[in-house]
């Protein structure tokens, strides 16, 4: 066993390689992710109305997210790069002639994409999805901040997310004074940007971050349309509830669910999906049974098979988000061991060459099926365990095919 750690794993030439590995990943993951969370991340952040500040401090946050993306195509990048310049450099060459195999020279890379791989699975069942719950939280925190502070400078605030357009005499503390509410005509043929008109002496608004949801309410008010629905009626003590903006596109309610809670609300569902049906049709037989059909009560029997086929869904999205925390956390290895015969293999040509020859299948097989294995599996339509480890197969198939070549030659 320590033969095999010194050769495979302790010794001089595998601490090389994963030296010169590990410093071309470092750069890699630096680059991706930066560009992933400038390009992906702020923008949305932008469209919803945060300001720079907000951004920065949501920056920290948004990091650990894009790691099961960025990180395993890192890794590619950073094998390619190295193995085909040692490869061209002949050292793969001066190993063999060592007696030694190729397999001295990939293995290092191999356990530092077992590592990665093991690491992702780690950060995917807890950290990963509070970093998300805490992305949001601050997100709906500085929206709320973001949107009085405008308020109070501009006296208006139009966001084209938003189905209300919101104009104001002033701002006292939370409180809108001689506030306007324009709704937004959804017709692409209007002839007006606004179909209907809210005003109120006063309004207050409030951030619902449980719920999701913008709560607003109104005192002394009144409502008047359009030109050609010109109606005119007085309210009071009402509350409008607007959804909140932009928020389904940033986060989702599953993303932010530890495996455990996962877990936990499998059981639920998968409890409530059989005893509830299994509880209507038992007191309906008795009932029928028993020669009085009339006092079977129908309706909890259909909604008792509703409720089944909303659990069932249900279960079927969360049993999805699952697999796919652990097939995607499995990525690192299946691209390394890709990455690395095909590196060795394209020695003569160019690095950049070696990577692209890898990452082709990668952009145009692995996510694809992903992606389509996703919404199979959030559908029913397959089971998720298949239809997500669908792409991960398909690179252990490539992977045959080029590595035994370089071990043979």
């Amino acid at each position: 066993m320590n033969g095999l750690l010194r050769r495979y794993a302790t010794g001089i030439l595998p601490r090389y390689v994963m030296a010169q590995v590990a410093k071309a990943f470092s750069l890699a993951l630096l680059m991706l992710t930066s560009i992933f969370v400038l390009v992906v991340v702020v923008a949305k952040a932008a469209d919803v109305g945060l300001g720079p500040r907000e951004i920065a401090m949501m920056l920290p946050l948004a990091v650990p997210s894009t790691l099961p993306y960025t990180a395993p195509v890192s890794l590619l990048f950073a094998v390619s790069v190295v193995y085909g310049r040692i490869a061209s450099d002949n050292e793969v060459l001066a190993v063999k002639a060592s007696g030694q195999g190729a397999m001295t020279m990939m293995l290092p890379s191999f356990l530092v994409g077992a590592i990665l791989s093991g690491g992702l699975i780690f950060l995917s069942n807890d950290l990963i999805p509070r970093a998300t719950h805490q992305t949001k939280v601050a997100l709906l925190s500085n929206l709320e901040e973001h949107f009085y502070r405008i308020l109070k400078k501009e006296r208006s605030f139009d966001n084209p997310l938003w189905p209300f357009k919101i104009e104001v005499e002033d701002v006292e503390d939370k409180t809108l004074v001689g506030a306007r509410f324009s709704h937004r005509n959804k017709s692409p043929e209007a002839e007006s940007p606004f179909d209907l008109y809210i005003f109120a002496e006063r309004a207050a608004i409030r951030f619902d971050k449980d719920e999701e949801k913008i709560v607003v309410g109104l005192e002394d008010a009144y409502v008047i349309g359009d030109h050609k629905r010109p109606d005119f009626v007085l309210i009071d003590k009402e509350r409008l509830e607007l959804p909140m903006p932009g928020n389904r596109d940033m986060v989702g309610t599953v993303q932010e669910l530890t495996t455990g809670q996962i877990m936990d609300e499998q059981e639920l569902c998968m409890t409530k999906s059989v005893e509830d049906r299994r509880r209507q049709s038992v007191a309906a037989s008795l009932w029928i049974a028993s020669g009085r059909p009339r006092l079977v009560n129908w309706g909890f029997v259909r909604q008792a098979f509703i409720d089944y086929d909303y659990f069932e869904h249900r279960y079927d999205k969360l049993e999805t988000e699952k697999q796919m925390r652990v097939a995607i956390a499995f990525s690192p290895l299946f691209f390394v061991l890709l990455g690395t015969p095909v590196g060795i293999w394209r020695a003569r040509g160019d690095f950049l060459t070696a990577f692209m020859v890898c990452f082709l299948p990668i952009i145009t097989i692995y996510y694809p099926l992903t992606l389509f294995g996703v919404n199979l599996g959030k559908e029913g339509m397959v089971e998720p365990l298949l239809a997500l480890w669908a792409g991960n197969l398909v690179l252990a198939v490539l992977c045959g095919l080029v590595l035994r070549p370089v071990l043979r030659h």
